[in-house]
């Protein structure tokens, strides 16, 4: 297995920010979890990966397994990560920041397929993961996790029937 460079510098930045009442030491730190996920994959570093989760998170994978507390997570992804996706990678655009309570956020993450060297890998789905995150004695760790494979196809296909809907309604109030 060939390893695998870190990610290019960058990456995992916010292109909305949260809200100006939001200290910008949070989001700072928020950025710095999910660049820190990415690069955990992209090194293969299990051990690395379960030191951002609490030790209770509840991960679903794309495909609709869940996985319950830190030692399952850190059992399948020690299964997976360097074997099943040895040759995945993937760059991490964070583009929404939520905070619910000053303590929890909700993070809204782009996950681009990428070869070895950044360059994004045409005719695979990107991810879509939700990170719930919260603070616990000053430190930023995964909660929950979802990540949804997003589904160009599907969704414009879902999109063509709501907008044939909509027209519907619209006819039938006239």
């Amino acid at each position: 297995m060939r390893p695998f460079p870190v990610p290019p510098s960058g990456r995992g930045r916010s292109r909305r920010r949260a809200p100006g009442s939001t200290p910008s030491r949070d989001v700072s730190a928020v950025l710095a979890l999910v660049a820190r996920v990415e690069e955990t994959q992209w090194l293969r570093d299990v051990d690395g990966f379960v030191s951002l989760l609490a030790p209770q998170a509840v991960w679903t994978t794309a495909f609709g397994r869940q996985i319950v507390g830190a030692p399952a997570i850190h059992a399948f992804t020690a299964a997976v990560l360097p074997n099943l996706f040895r040759d995945f990678q993937a760059l991490y655009d964070v583009e929404r920041i939520t905070f619910l309570h000053a303590d929890v956020v909700a993070v809204n993450v782009r996950q681009i397929p990428v070869d070895a060297e950044g360059n994004r890998r045409p005719g695979e789905d990107e991810g879509r993961p939700l990170y719930i995150l919260r603070r616990h004695d000053g430190a930023w760790r995964i909660v929950v996790a979802q990540n949804t494979t997003h589904q160009n196809e599907k969704i414009a296909a879902q999109q063509r029937a709501v907008d044939e809907a909509t027209s519907g309604e619209t006819h039938a109030h006239e």
